[in-house]
């Protein structure tokens, strides 16, 4: 079974299939606003979350005849690629807020010829209903716990439905990192001497993302702090941060057509409703001219651990 490719291909045709169908935000971030609606932006950035994929996959040991859950699957990442391991005997277990992300992952599954191995259930962190206590052997996440408030309630869950001895694997941003960003800083664009403009679409985006917020309130020691209190053992985390340039190969139209997570409009929006037109412009002239050189900062950390 090639879930690579078949993952792939499933994936690009879900995003196509957006076009004049109703889909909840998180599955039109996922699978559209993400990459601006640029099917090539899509595929450069596989590899990173490949990368992500397997290093979560490979400290889940999971084995064939497994159960395996994927909380928050979005539309498959973890859950297609988990199906070789768990083999035919084995179940995974398909779990999320997003019906539209759930019918996608159902497609990719029977488009494989493995829909009788798998199990889709519609709900999130921190209640994980419907996900009996102890039934199943492995829970794994990847960039979900962010958009959770009571962490310590989600990773109590995440403890509640595994098996003595079964196995927890996480991916989480540590979004902490870097902030707050310098005053002359707007999404890794030096805006210096336009602090004024920057403010304006600053409190514009907390309009619509206001701080304090889940995607910020945490770092790498309160992940496994959380953890360890929740009652898992042998817990094992590994942290990495970067600072360098962004290496991103994105024309700027599609730049605007960018949202940088699933509760925010699109970068053009935010600054076509935060400034006037004149603004807009020397603004964006601004940043238009540093955008195959801007420097960011970024980290994020991989969590393991045993119940």
């Amino acid at each position: 079974m090639d879930t690579e490719y078949a993952y792939s291909v499933s994936r690009a045709q879900g995003a196509l299939r957006l076009g004049g169908v109703t889909t909840d935000r998180w599955a039109t971030w996922l699978l559209d606003r993400r990459f601006g609606g640029d099917q090539e932006a899509r595929e450069r950035i596989m590899p990173m979350l490949t990368e992500f994929r397997e290093k979560v996959l490979s400290a889940a040991a999971i084995e064939p005849g497994d159960v395996a859950l994927d909380v928050g699957c979005g539309d498959g990442l973890l859950g297609v690629a988990a199906l070789d391991r768990v083999g035919e005997a084995g179940t995974v277990i398909f779990s999320d807020i997003s019906t539209d992300l759930l019918d996608q992952c159902r497609q990719i599954t029977a488009e494989l010829g493995a829909g009788d191995r798998c199990r889709f259930v519609h709900t999130g962190l921190p209640e994980l209903a419907d996900i009996a206590d102890g039934s199943v052997d492995v829970a794994m996440t990847r960039s979900v716990l962010i958009y959770v408030s009571d962490k310590a309630a989600a990773l109590s869950s995440l403890y509640r439905v595994l098996r003595p001895g079964g196995r927890l694997s996480i991916f989480e941003p540590i979004n902490r990192f870097g902030k707050p960003a310098p005053a002359d800083e707007l999404w890794s664009f030096d805006v210096s001497g336009l602090e004024t403009l920057a403010d304006k679409v600053k409190e514009r985006y907390r309009h619509y993302h206001p701080e304090p917020n889940p995607m910020t309130d945490f770092d790498e020691r309160d992940l496994l702090d959380l953890a360890h209190a929740a009652g898992f053992v042998e817990l094992h985390l590994e942290y990495h941060a970067w600072i360098g340039r962004v290496e991103e190969e994105i024309s700027w139209a599609n730049f605007l057509r960018v949202a940088p997570n699933p509760l925010v409009p699109p970068f053009g929006q935010i600054l076509a409703e935060a400034l006037d037109p004149h603004e807009n412009e020397t603004l964006t002239n601004r940043m238009r001219g540093q955008l195959d050189s801007r420097r960011s900062r970024r980290a994020g950390a991989y969590l393991s651990a045993q119940r």
